[in-house]
Order: C-alpha cells, then sequence, then structure tokens
C-alpha cells in the first residue's frame, strides 16, 4: 500500500469501487468510485453515476462523499423505503417501458388491435426501416402518431422530420396535435430555412416533398444534425424506373436517398408501394435496406426475407379485441336528378365557356406553355364549383371577376399619364369592386367597412402574389384552397372580365334540384326513424353554408352542425354536437372533417358533391364506417344527369363491376364486394390525371378516350394488386394471439389512479369532477417542469375523452403526466427497496440502455425474480405490488449471495435473447432501479 493511499485511508472511510451518494446531489442517486487522487492538497474522487439517462461521470471532493450501500445490501439490510413509494417509483419505470404499443399514449383515438401490435413490433425493432404498407383507412397515421409518442418517452426521438405531399401538411400538424398533443411546425408556414443553422433549432418538423427537394433545401438539410426519425408520407412517389437501359430516378427519389444517411429510423407509408413495376418496387426497397436483395429478380425469389422491413395488413384480417370484424358492410347508392331549364341553360353556358378556355389552354398539345398551364387552371377550377352548388359557382365567378378588376386596377394607377377618361373607369371598377365584396360576404348596405377590408386584401394578395412563385402538384391542394388559388391564377383570357360578367348573371339563384332531391331522401329516410342522424360532404364551404342556411330553415338550426376547418375547438364542438344524444341531426363537413375524426354514431352518408379523385369520397365515407360502427352504412352520391361527371361517375362503376366480375369479387346483387372496390380506388391512388379525364371529357363530347383511359387505368391498378399480393403473400399478417400477448399490461385506468397517488404524495391536490378529475400540481413541480397550477376536466377514458370537447386525455404525453413519470424516477425520489422478513421471493427490476451504432440511445425493463423454494429463476410480465407487511428493522437471514448470483446470469441471458449480437452488446449500461422480497 503506498504512502498517500494509507495516509488517505487513514483520513476517508471511502475507497475504490465503493458505493456512494453525495449528501448534497440527491438527483445523482448512487454511484462507483473509479478513482481517487490527490490534486492541490485535496483528494478528489471520480465517480460514475448511472442515471436513467445514462451514465454521468462527476469529480468530486471526497469529503462530500457517503458511503452507501447497493439495493442488495439495503435489502439485505432491511433498510426499505416507504411501501407507497416503492410502487410509485417502479410503476414509473413500468409505464414508460411497457408501452410499446402506445395504450398509455395521450391519445383522442379509439385504438385498434393491429395498431398496438404493429406499434408494438416497429418499437421493439433494432433497426427501425419499415414499409408500413397497410391497406387505405387502417390508420397509418395514428400508427406513425402513436410509435413517435412512444419514441419520445422513452428519450429515442427528438429529432423528427415528416416528409408529404403538400395537400397533406397541415392534416399531418392536425392530426398530431389533437390526438397526440405532438406540436410540429410546417416549413414554409411556421419558419423558413435561411441556412443549415436554422435545422438546429426546429426538431420537430413536416414539410411538403415538393419544398424539400430543392436542391439549395437539400443541402441546407444534409448540413444540419442528424434526425432521429424521418417519416415519408405517400412513399410510392419516391419513384426510381427503368425502360431498357435508361434510367429515370425522381427527384423525391433522390431526396430519399440522401435523407435515408442522415437519420437512425426511416419509416415509408404507403397503401399501394406497388404500382405495377418490379423495378419501380425493388428501388424503393433498397432505400430502406439495400443489402436484402442485389436484384429486383432476387427479391421475387426470395420474398420471405420481405418481411424484415415491410408489413402490410387489409381491412379483410383486422378485427377488433374480441376478433370480430371492424369493418361492416356498406351499401352505395347513386342519387341522379334532371337539371331545371334554368340550372341546364347556365350549365350549358358555362361548358362552352370553358372549353374555349380549355382549348386555348391547349389541351391537346403535348407541350404547353406557363400562360396555357394557368388557362388550364382557372376552367379546371370552375368546372368542379359547378357541380357542386348555384352559390358556390356563384361566388367563384364573383371572386374572379374580383381579381380581374382589381388587376386592371392596378394597370390602371401604373399608367405615367391619367386623363379623365383613366380616372373614370378607375371609379366605376372601385364601385363594382365593392358591390361584388359585398355579395361574395353577405353583407347588408350598412356594413361597407367590411367590404372595403375584403377589397384591400384581395388588392394585397394580389400583390403579394405578382411578386413570389409559387409551387403546387397534382395532390397540393384541397377544393377550396384550389377555388381560391384558381380566382387569383394569372390566365390571359381574351375578354375575360366580360365573359365572367354574362356567366353570373346567368347562375340560377334559390334552391336547385341537387337540393331538392336531398331533402327528398332525408324525408323518406326519416319515415323509418324520426332522430335519425345525417352526415353530408361536400368540397366547398360556400355550398356549406348554403346546406346549413336551407336545412336549418326546415329543421332548425339547433340540429345543424357545421365543420368547416378553422381552429380545433370548432371541429371538436360540432363533432360533440353530433355524438350528443338529441343534439345535432345533421353534421356537414367540408374536406376537413374527412380526417382525423369518429361519426360512426351516424350511418347515413350523402355525398352532395364528389371529388374527381374517388379515393377523397373513400375517405370521406371511411369516418363513418369504421371501428364500433354498429349499422349497415348507407352511401347517397348526388349526381346531375347527362354531366360530364355523371358520365364519368357511371363509367368508373361500370368497369369496376366488369373486372369484379371477371376475377368473383362481386356480392349476391353483382355489385363490387367494397374490400375490393376500395382496395382498387387505393391502388388507382392519386396516380391518374382525373383533371386530364374531366377535362378531355367536357372537350371531346364522345367519351372514347376518357373510356380507353379508365380502361387502361384500372388494368393498371389491378395489375399492381395482384403483383403486391404474390409479393407479400408470405408476410406475417394480423395475428389476434400475437395481441393478445402483449395486451392489457396497464391500462390508461390505473395509470389515472397512479397519478392521482402521486400528485397527492407530492403535495399537490387532486379533485373529483363528475366523469373528470381537476389536477393541481404541487409548486416545485409547478417550476421544474413549466406546468400549469391547474388541469381541469382530465380524464383517463379514451372512449369518454374521444368523444367530448373541453376535455383533455391523461397519459403518456401529457405535460403532466411526463412530469410525474420523470420526477419520481429521479433518484432523490426514495422508492428502490422494499420488502419482509418472510421471504418467498426476490423481485429484481433492471434498466438496461445501449447505445447503438450512431450514439443513439435505447431500453429495456426487465422484471426477473428469485423463487427461494423452486431455487429457479423467472421473468415478470407485470408489476405486482408487494402487500404491505410490518418491517422489524433486522436484516434478512438468507443467501443473499446465491440469489443475486441467479438473477444476474438470467438477466446476461435476457439481454442475449434481446441482442444477439455481441457488439449490439458492447457497453450496454445496466441499472438496478427496484429491489424488493415477498
Amino acid at each position: 500500500m503506498t504512502e498517500q493511499a494509507t495516509a488517505y485511508q487513514a483520513k476517508f472511510d471511502v475507497t475504490i469501487n465503493d458505493r456512494v451518494r453525495i449528501p448534497s446531489r440527491p438527483d445523482l442517486g448512487a454511484g462507483e468510485v473509479l478513482r481517487i487522487a490527490e490534486i492541490a492538497g485535496i483528494y478528489q474522487a471520480d465517480v460514475v453515476f448511472d442515471t436513467t439517462e445514462g451514465r454521468k461521470l462527476e469529480t468530486i471532493p471526497v469529503e462530500f462523499l457517503a458511503k452507501t450501500g447497493d439495493l442488495w445490501d439495503r435489502l439485505r439490510n432491511a433498510d426499505f423505503d416507504d411501501p407507497d413509494d416503492y410502487t410509485l417509483k417502479q410503476m414509473a419505470f413500468e409505464f414508460i417501458h411497457s408501452n410499446n404499443g402506445g395504450e398509455l399514449t395521450a391519445s383522442r383515438v379509439n385504438l385498434l388491435p393491429h395498431q398496438i401490435l404493429l406499434v408494438h413490433d416497429l418499437v421493439d425493432m433494432a433497426d427501425r426501416h419499415l414499409l408500413i404498407a397497410d391497406e387505405v383507412g387502417l390508420g397509418k397515421t395514428i400508427e406513425v402518431g402513436m410509435a413517435l409518442r412512444e419514441l419520445i418517452a422513452r428519450g429515442e426521438a427528438e429529432r423528427i422530420l415528416i416528409i408529404t405531399p403538400a395537400g397533406l401538411i397541415k392534416n399531418w400538424q392536425q392530426e398530431l396535435e389533437s390526438n397526440f398533443r405532438l406540436y410540429f411546425e410546417i416549413l414554409g408556414l411556421d419558419f423558413s430555412d435561411v441556412g443549415s443553422a436554422t435545422w438546429e433549432n426546429h426538431h420537430r418538423v413536416i414539410a411538403s416533398i415538393d419544398t424539400l427537394k430543392m436542391p439549395r433545401r437539400v443541402q441546407r438539410l444534409l448540413g444540419a444534425p442528424p434526425w432521429d426519425v424521418v417519416v415519408f408520407d405517400e412513399a410510392h412517389h419516391l419513384s426510381r424506373k427503368k425502360t431498357g437501359k435508361k434510367k429515370t430516378v425522381t427527384q423525391n427519389y433522390k431526396l430519399a436517398e440522401m435523407l435515408k444517411e442522415h437519420t437512425r429510423d426511416l419509416l415509408f407509408l404507403s397503401a399501394t408501394p406497388h404500382q405495377g413495376d418490379a423495378y419501380q418496387f425493388w428501388s424503393l426497397i433498397q432505400l430502406l435496406n439495400d443489402q436484402l436483395f442485389a436484384t429486383p429478380e432476387a427479391l421475387r425469389n426470395h420474398r420471405g426475407l420481405l418481411g424484415r422491413i415491410m408489413t402490410r395488413r387489409t381491412k379483410r384480417e383486422v378485427t377488433d379485441v374480441n376478433g370480430n370484424p371492424i369493418f361492416r358492410r356498406r351499401q352505395v347508392h347513386t342519387e341522379l336528378f334532371g337539371l331545371a331549364p334554368r340550372e341546364r341553360y347556365f350549365y350549358d353556358k358555362l361548358s362552352d365557356y370553358l372549353r374555349e378556355g380549355y382549348n386555348a389552354a391547349g389541351i391537346n398539345q403535348k407541350r404547353t406553355s406557363r400562360e396555357q398551364r394557368a388557362i388550364g387552371f382557372v376552367m379546371a377550377t370552375f368546372q368542379k364549383i359547378m357541380s357542386s352548388s348555384p352559390r358556390a359557382i356563384h361566388n367563384a365567378l364573383r371572386r374572379r371577376l374580383l381579381v380581374l378588376l382589381t388587376r386592371r386596377q392596378l394597370e390602371l394607377e401604373a399608367k405615367r399619364r391619367k386623363g379623365v377618361q383613366v380616372a373614370e373607369e378607375i371609379m366605376q371598377i372601385q364601385d363594382e369592386m365593392f358591390d361584388l365584396a359585398t355579395q361574395i360576404l353577405g353583407l347588408g348596405v350598412h356594413e361597407k367597412s367590411e367590404a372595403e377590408a375584403y377589397v384591400l386584401r384581395i388588392r394585397h394578395r394580389l400583390l403579394k402574389k405578382i411578386q413570389e412563385t409559387y409551387e403546387t402538384t397534382d395532390w397540393s391542394l384541397e377544393a377550396d384552397e384550389e377555388a381560391e388559388e384558381g380566382a387569383f391564377a394569372e390566365a390571359d383570357i381574351p375578354n375575360e372580365i366580360d365573359k365572367v360578367r354574362e356567366l353570373i348573371g346567368l347562375v340560377p339563384t334559390g334552391t336547385d334540384r341537387r337540393f331538392d332531391t336531398l331533402v327528398r331522401a332525408i324525408s323518406e329516410l326519416s319515415r323509418a326513424d324520426s332522430k335519425e342522424r345525417f352526415i353530408i360532404f361536400t368540397q366547398y364551404r360556400d355550398t356549406l353554408a348554403f346546406l346549413r342556411d336551407e336545412l336549418a330553415s326546415i329543421f332548425g338550426r339547433e340540429h345543424i352542425a357545421t365543420i368547416k376547418g378553422g381552429p380545433l375547438e370548432d371541429k371538436i364542438a360540432a363533432v360533440e354536437a353530433f355524438w350528443t344524444q338529441d343534439g345535432a341531426r345533421f353534421l356537414i363537413s367540408t374536406s376537413a372533417g374527412g380526417e382525423g375524426i369518429n361519426l360512426q354514431i351516424g350511418s347515413i352518408v350523402f355525398n352532395y358533391d364528389l371529388p374527381w379523385n374517388p379515393m377523397a369520397v373513400e375517405q370521406r365515407v371511411g369516418r363513418v364506417h369504421r371501428y364500433g360502427q354498429q349499422e349497415t352504412v348507407q352511401v347517397y352520391s348526388l349526381i346531375a344527369e347527362d354531366t360530364v361527371e355523371e358520365r364519368i361517375y357511371m363509367l368508373l362503376e361500370s368497369k369496376l363491376q366488369e373486372i369484379a366480375r371477371t376475377i368473383g369479387k362481386v356480392d349476391e346483387e353483382g355489385r363490387p364486394v367494397e374490400d375490393f372496390r376500395s382496395e382498387i380506388l387505393g391502388f388507382l391512388g392519386s396516380g391518374p390525371d382525373y383533371q386530364k379525364l374531366y377535362k378531355r371529357a367536357l372537350v371531346d363530347r364522345n367519351y372514347k378516350w376518357t373510356e380507353v383511359e379508365m380502361q387502361r387505368m384500372l388494368e393498371d391498378a389491378v395489375r399492381a394488386r395482384e403483383a403486391l399480393a404474390a409479393l407479400t403473400q408470405d408476410l406475417s399478417g394480423f395475428n389476434l394471439e400475437h395481441f393478445r400477448r402483449i395486451e392489457g399490461r396497464y391500462t390508461l385506468y390505473e395509470m389515472g389512479e397512479w397519478v392521482r397517488r402521486v400528485v397527492l404524495r407530492l403535495g399537490g391536490a387532486a379533485i373529483p369532477d363528475g366523469d373528470f378529475w381537476t389536477i393541481l400540481p404541487p409548486d416545485s413541480l409547478q417550476r421544474n417542469y413549466h406546468l400549469m397550477p391547474r388541469y381541469e376536466r382530465i380524464s383517463f377514458d379514451r372512449d369518454l375523452a374521444t368523444r367530448t370537447g373541453n376535455c383533455e386525455i391523461g397519459g403518456i404525453g401529457h405535460p403532466l403526466v411526463d412530469a410525474l413519470i420523470k420526477q419520481v424516477r429521479k433518484p432523490e425520489f426514495q422508492g428502490s427497496v422494499y420488502g419482509d422478513k418472510n421471504v418467498k421471493k426476490i423481485c429484481a427490476h433492471y434498466l438496461v440502455q445501449r447505445r447503438d451504432e450512431k450514439e443513439y440511445l435505447k431500453g429495456r425493463l426487465f422484471s426477473l425474480y428469485y423463487d427461494l423454494q423452486k431455487r429457479g429463476v423467472h421473468s415478470r410480465h407485470r408489476f405486482d405490488p408487494p402487500m404491505k407487511q410490518d418491517a422489524d428493522g433486522h436484516p434478512i437471514d438468507l443467501d443473499f449471495d446465491k440469489a443475486k448470483e441467479s438473477i444476474e446470469a438470467d438477466l446476461q441471458q435476457e439481454i442475449i435473447t434481446w441482442l444477439p449480437e455481441r457488439q449490439a452488446r458492447a457497453g450496454l449500461q445496466i441499472s438496478l432501479v427496484g429491489l424488493h422480497s415477498e
């Protein structure tokens, strides 16, 4: 022994390898002394502390250290913590590490077995590169939200990037916020990337693929810190094709190719990943794992390996927890009606105007100019709106005229010499613009200021649009947004102002045949049940306003609820009014209601107008035809006879029926079975150019090209369906027994009980409020975790929270719950050892953490118990609080060394099963977080 060591030991009772604490730093817990050295006459110790966030090395003067035993010593010496504290602390670890499927997540979504199972498997994957190819309607967005919430809770996901088509960015943002309390920023709306440094400050981002793939943005992105998770929605648009020896690589594909090296986890979402091209599908798989299949042929010959990076479940196979099918039957009805003479006259005049515009736009040309494309955009906008309602097309034409007049006014104001004639024209234009604004807004004669403000907004937006360049894609805009863009499009149409003025004068006023057909159908369906509920979908806010006013005049305003975008609170309030007994009978919704809401309390759906893409109709119906629906859903589509819309709709239906009959997918009435219909429409997706279908049908009038093109695209969809079915036949589908093995470990109700106990233990309050709770966190928790002083109407009942507005759902992801879990897991919260002297079992809880090759921390909780009678070690699926005993404080007479040795040996075997590769087990951090006897 050296002289220095002798002098040291004479003064202090701490040496190398001892377990120590720092009384002034209870947050660090216990650590192990690695080294002691004398520095400037002061003995300093290097101590490594095992925390839930990883290991921390601290250099501390030895005089500040206090020797402490490890948990085994404390159990041996009957140095027990309070039994309630022990239960609360161990449950804090259990909740985080048993939430693999997201059942404990603060989500306003009724979670289904197939979703929980997928999230469980995904979170458990060592290499999270996965193509989620579930059929349309099975909730891929929900599955991603659940997985992200779980990874965030475990500390494994801080930087997250979600890349979607432009038209879906706001929907993703709203879904994640309303269902999971996950707040994401949208690139280009919430912030701008002026350099790579910008990305360092934005950790949760949603971006459109068109915005992100621009070369200058890609370079900024790659120069920023890497991501924990990158998600590509509609991933089949990541396309690389090969024709002969020529390869065509899209910018979308190049973006994914670069980002795959800049992220740990990579998730692709697509219900239709196979587009009928083997090379294209193989290329998509290469982005996820370029080592599995060397060639497309290798993928086909060894398709069994596909299960490592791909999962797909269908509507036919998924069930609820009791094994019952989730999707009941639905019946689709077509309600045809004839246009009134004045409606027909207007339809024909507007069609003539559109044909003239399409021809000017070069509809039959292979290449068109920017000006021609702008003309085509305006024409397509009007063509869509004219099949909705007179009010919608009337206001669309008024807005277009208002923009044209504003543009004319700006031209006149720019003239250097303004004579009397120019000044008079400007005055006339201003008067006409004011009248148009008054009509669009439905204002009275005394509301002049609002009309003036509206005209001013149009002017400012037009000036801004002249200065900026906007990028759009085929799937970028919702109907109302597209209508707005159409009004502002800079299309040089000869004499357009006069033509639009003429059309405005021809628009029929009042109700129309479409509305009369709706009311007649509602009256007939209400005869059987006077309280029947109806969901009515339209694409346009103007049509929604028309339906609200007219139906209110017949049935009463108190029976009408509407969803038209806007604040989330308004949307929740409308859904709650519809769910409430004796509440609203009619829910009228734009596309804002087509995603993220549950309307299965109703079973009758009206498509007042039809989007050109039939999958948009499927998404509408999916809000009603879903889990929890007890009735056969009835879908009624209102279509005017002898119109382009009718011809294309009927063509599509007949072609679908023809294909279904050929391959035996028809019901007893000879109609395509619904799962086949939905599946084929899913494979069509956004691939077909529906705009071109409708435009050509209007211009050509004979529909020959339209019929040939529709036949081709449906045949392509069937081939893609068959190719994907062949490749995925060996994938593991939904397995209810597998779900039952992982489900039910803990419930939200149990978490609610835990939350209330912890709040009271820390000095806060939990006050019952009917079906809800009001919780007041203690002051220290508010300060340390930036919590609100009061949380009202918290529920730990997911069903109740899902259908109730003005309430909060508790669970992992709620700031209060997250703060409580973090606080209780800290070393200073005493709850690590408990027991009694009548020992039959010793139970140990280990937190095992590792850093992967990219230095990301991952962890798993292992619960093992040693049976003294059977002399064996077993794992525990669930933590059961030990019974309270009267411990006498005397040491327990037991061979602890044998128990410890057996448990630690079994732990090593469990870790090997979890991480079979030796390299993955290097540098593991193993922390004993709980130990008790029972």
